[in-house]
């Protein structure tokens, strides 16, 4: 029996392939997805929050955002269901619909410096719940 052999081209190819594919080369770089890139909030400008998908964005209980008390304070929501801010302790509760939002020309007309919690009524029970803190007003430069 006559045993066939792939021509050289071939087997080129697939040594190029193989070594192309090789892990061997050194440490792979991660992707872009598998890192974590941090970009600090503007301290200028509104802070926003974003309402959506059960929770709010940019107030995540283990972030502990400061936000000068001279700020504007915005909540946005940005999903399809209704949503609602509440602030711990304090009496302020907004509901707001979606595609809207509410606005505070200045964040320390409504609450002083300190500490605060916000839940969302609707959805606290899913953990949409949030943290930011209230610090003395940002000092012009």
């Amino acid at each position: 029996m006559r045993t066939r052999h792939a021509p050289p081209q071939i087997l080129a190819f697939a040594l190029m392939m193989l070594a192309a594919c090789s892990s061997s080369q050194g440490p792979t770089v991660p992707l872009a997805s598998n890192r974590v890139i941090y970009r600090p909030e503007p301290r200028h400008g509104p802070f926003v929050v974003v309402a959506v998908d059960n929770h709010f964005h940019d107030i995540h209980p283990y972030d502990d955002p400061r936000i000068y008390e001279n700020r504007p304070f915005v909540v946005k929501n940005e999903g399809s269901n209704l949503h609602n801010f509440t602030v711990v302790g304090t009496g302020i509760s907004v509901d707001i619909a979606p595609g809207h939002e509410f606005r505070w020309a200045r964040l320390g007309d409504h609450v002083k410096p300190g500490s605060y919690q916000v839940i969302c009524i609707y959805h606290e029970y899913l953990g949409m719940v949030g943290n930011f803190i209230v610090t003395k007003h940002q000092p012009k430069t």
